[in-house]
C-alpha cells in the first residue's frame, strides 16, 4: 500500500472517530427527563398525571390558613390528577428553574407538593416558591413530576416571565382540595 494512502486512511479513521464522540450523547443526555411544554389554563398530560396551571402570582408575604411568611414569593395555582395509578401517584416535583439554578417549592406552607392524586378526581391548590428578590425579574422554567427523579421520566414544564408578573403586597395559597371537573 503506498505510503500517502495509508496516511489518508488513518486521517479519515481519525477524524471519523472524533465525529463518532461528537455526536454521542452525554450521560446526562441519556437520562435526561422529557420535557411536555405547558400553558397557562392548558391541561398538561405526562406520564401518571394531568396538570393545569391555573395562575402565578408574585407577592413580598405568602399566607396559608394561620401560616405566613414575608419575603419574595411566587405561588401557582394549579390543579392536578392521577390517570393511571389509584394510589401512589404524587406530585413529588416541583422546582422553579431561573438562570440553572433550581428552587424546589416550600414544604412550609400547606401545598400540593407531595399530595396524593387520584384518577378522575382532581385536587387544586397552590405550591410556594421563596425566591432571592434579585431573580424576581427574570425568566424562569416551572418543573412538575411525579417521581422526585425525573431521570427517564416526562417532566411538565412551563416557561415564566417574572417580570410581567406584577408584584402583590400579599398572596393566599389555595386551601388544597378535591375539586369538580
Amino acid at each position: 500500500m503506498r505510503r500517502w494512502l495509508a496516511w489518508t486512511i488513518g486521517v479519515a479513521l481519525v477524524v471519523s472517530a472524533w465525529g463518532v464522540l461528537q455526536i454521542t450523547p452525554s450521560q446526562d443526555d441519556a437520562e435526561a427527563p422529557f420535557p411536555l411544554a405547558a400553558a397557562i389554563d392548558e391541561a398538561t398530560s405526562a406520564r401518571g398525571f394531568v396538570v393545569t396551571v391555573t395562575d402565578v402570582r408574585l407577592a413580598s408575604r405568602a399566607v396559608a390558613g394561620g401560616w405566613s411568611a414575608e419575603g419574595t414569593w411566587l405561588v401557582v395555582d394549579l390543579r392536578a390528577e392521577a390517570t393511571q395509578d389509584e394510589t401512589g401517584t404524587i406530585l413529588a416535583h416541583a422546582e422553579l428553574v431561573i438562570e440553572g439554578v433550581a428552587y424546589r417549592a416550600s414544604e412550609r406552607p400547606a401545598s400540593l407538593l407531595r399530595g396524593g392524586l387520584t384518577p378522575g378526581i382532581p385536587r387544586e391548590g397552590s405550591l410556594a416558591f421563596e425566591l432571592p428578590g434579585d431573580v424576581a425579574r427574570d425568566t424562569a422554567t416551572l418543573e412538575l413530576g411525579i417521581s422526585d427523579d425525573p431521570r427517564l421520566d416526562s417532566l411538565v414544564t412551563l416557561d415564566l416571565d417574572l417580570g410581567t408578573l406584577d408584584a402583590e403586597d400579599e398572596v393566599e395559597l389555595l386551601e388544597t382540595g378535591w375539586t369538580e371537573r
